[in-house]
């Protein structure tokens, strides 16, 4: 198995000239390192360049450029543990676990993984290891209007009703709101358990690189981010960042980074999507034209749930409630898997 940066690797020019001007770039790079360093040892090639300095507003604005001149592609990564030392992300990169984007379809992952999260859970082992993947949405998305609104603070859901979704909650388990059981038809309403299909494009009004520096500035100026870094990755669009640096964020779940990419690559055909930052299992991307309603929102939000459930069971509960309160007129969407 092989990453999927452009060839040649450009990083390998930065191990000759850190400044970055051989590639093309007016300006000199901030202090950085390559890193190499993977779960299974040091990777044959760079798979990333990271600045030794934390990041700054505009640091993500700053290093557009190099995506022209070179191909590389700039991301925060954050979640730099004081452990860690001199080499952060030693352990949360896999890039010999990664597949090949190309050999998915978003559509059909999308629809196999809303069938695996609406099977019935039949019994409390059953619950346990079927869950193993999902998100929540980290302080309720950037709204850039109004600046960072974060979501109302609350407790995980302790577990759902007998024949809830699969990964949701243990059988038997009443559901957070009053106690009462929250079963699919209201939970995944107006759906059902029949896997609604794509949401429809929504073409971006604004450029999708000038909203990703916008949303990034949002993330490190409200401090949505442990100990961001700029890095720079080479990849060919965007949504392969995961997959060229065998991102194991959602390694609970499933170790290749692939198939996330190959659904993040629709979601940049269809919506302008950016991935904006990572952190060790969370995912920022940025949207620069949201659903302004509902109505929008909603199929996108069935999306989501395919993608990462927990969006859903452990924040919102119902597709319609984190449609309303994560989608609509937000400019970022956040990913975690625990």
């Amino acid at each position: 198995m092989t990453t999927h940066a452009t060839p040649p690797n450009p990083l390998h020019i930065l191990a000759a000239d850190p400044t970055g001007r051989s590639l093309g770039l007016d300006f000199d790079l901030p202090p950085g390192t390559l890193h190499r360093l993977t779960l299974d040892g040091l990777w044959h090639e760079p798979l990333l360049w990271r600045a030794t300095e934390p990041a700054t507003e505009d640091s993500w604005g700053r290093l557009l450029p190099a995506l022209k001149a070179a191909g590389l592609r700039p991301v925060l990564l954050g979640g730099e543990r004081e452990s860690d030392g001199d080499q952060p992300w030693n352990e949360e990169l896999g890039p010999d676990l990664v597949s090949d984007p190309d050999d998915f379809e978003a559509g059909a992952l999308l629809a196999e993984w809303w069938a695996d999260n609406t099977a019935p859970v039949e019994d409390e082992e059953d619950a346990a290891v079927a869950d193993r993947r999902g998100a929540t949405v980290v302080d309720g998305g950037v709204e850039l209007a109004g600046g960072l609104e974060p979501g109302p603070e609350e407790e995980l859901a302790d577990g759902a009703a007998e024949g809830s979704w699969r990964a949701g909650r243990a059988p038997g388990q009443p559901a957070r709101e009053g106690g009462a059981d929250l079963d699919d038809a209201v939970a995944l309403a107006p759906y059902g358990t029949a896997w609604p299909g794509l949401a429809p494009a929504s073409p971006p009004v604004v450029d999708p690189d000038e909203r990703a520096a916008e949303v990034a500035a949002a993330l490190v100026e409200y401090d949505i981010l442990t100990a961001p870094r700029i890095a720079l990755v080479p990849a060919e669009r965007s949504a392969d960042v995961l997959a060229a640096i065998g991102w194991l964020g959602p390694l609970n779940y499933d170790e290749d980074a692939a198939p996330f990419s190959a659904v993040l690559r629709s979601w940049e055909d269809r919506f302008g999507i950016r991935v904006v930052a990572l952190e060790f299992d969370v995912l920022h991307v940025s949207v620069p034209h949201p659903p302004r309603t509902l109505e929008e929102a909603l199929p996108i939000a069935a999306e989501h749930f395919a993608f990462c459930p927990d969006n859903i069971w452990q924040d919102s509960e119902t597709l319609e409630r984190y449609a309303r309160e994560h989608l609509v007129g937000k400019h970022n969407w956040s990913f975690w898997w625990d």
